[in-house]
């Protein structure tokens, strides 16, 4: 079965659990955004609070990987020059009943505000 065709690239920051700063003191650090190909990402699902003067916006994405990407919990992934964190580990498909692997799904969400 032929592979789909990787469309898009976007930007993949790795974690890095054990970073510290100047004093020894542990710190969240994320790598230089390194480019990787994908399939694409679905429509932006936003969700907001109705509580009034609430100003934070939770957007979610399904970003869809060929088979093989690598990507672990708290990277962050950049689309179209959006950050968005990784949730949870990569939902793969390459135990399917079909034969071929497909790739997967990978969750992403940005909070703003």
């Amino acid at each position: 079965m032929d592979e789909f065709p990787l469309l898009f690239t976007v930007g993949h920051r790795a974690f890095d659990q054990g970073a510290e700063d100047a004093h020894g003191n542990p710190v969240e650090f994320w790598f230089p955004a390194v480019p990787k190909p994908v399939y694409g990402w679905g429509a932006p699902q936003t969700s907001e609070p109705k509580l009034a003067g609430h100003d934070r916006e939770i957007v979610e994405v399904e970003m869809l990987v060929p088979p093989g990407f690598d990507c672990s919990h708290r990277d962050r992934m950049v689309l179209d020059g959006v950050e968005f964190e990784v949730v949870g580990g990569p939902e793969m498909f390459d135990h399917n009943p079909f034969g071929w692997n497909p790739g997967g799904v990978i969750n992403l969400k940005a909070v703003n505000g």
